[in-house]
């Protein structure tokens, strides 16, 4: 049961980490006016530890809970404070669009090369697969993705605004 427990876990905290970074932007706007540990324990651990309590006893909670604290959390922590800085501060971060194109090695901003290269370097360097030394490389993959595809969305909306007017 604590195995299972414990997957369960890992499985929530991933689904709170994929929602988290396709929309960090408009939850910034939601709870910016929090720091990042008090957004940790309202948006991701409330959420999930009241899941938790609907499917398992207390007990199992509690030790399946503290081992994935004790693997993983530094890790999903590390992934909010950086989002949540560049969020607070964005003009004083050093990443920029071309920063982020050279990062990727694209010539031209389109969404295909950049899902394509980005899929690529996440296979190469997943903590499951290069080892947990990769999790700095991984932060740093999906914040410049975050920006780039931040950028890709401003720009179709302000076409479609455009072609609204006209």
């Amino acid at each position: 049961m604590h195995r299972f427990c414990k997957k369960v876990i890992e499985h929530m905290y991933e689904t709170r980490m994929e929602k988290f970074l396709s929309s960090f932007h408009d939850l910034y706007r939601a709870y910016g006016h929090l720091d990042e540990d008090v957004f940790f324990r309202e948006w991701f651990e409330r959420q999930v530890i009241r899941d938790l309590v609907y499917y398992f006893s207390p007990s199992a909670i509690v030790s399946s809970y503290e081992e994935f604290r004790r693997e993983r959390m530094n890790l999903l922590k590390t992934y909010v404070r950086i989002y949540w800085r560049f969020c607070k501060n964005p003009a004083s971060h050093p990443a920029r669009i071309g920063e982020s194109l050279r990062f990727f090695g694209l010539e031209e901003l389109d969404e295909e090369s950049l899902v394509k290269r980005y899929r690529e370097l996440v296979r190469r360097y997943h903590p499951d697969r290069a080892g947990k030394d990769s999790n700095k490389m991984m932060a740093k993959i999906n914040y410049h993705y975050q920006i780039l595809r931040r950028y890709i969305s401003d720009r179709c909306n302000k076409d479609s605004e455009v072609r609204k007017t006209v």
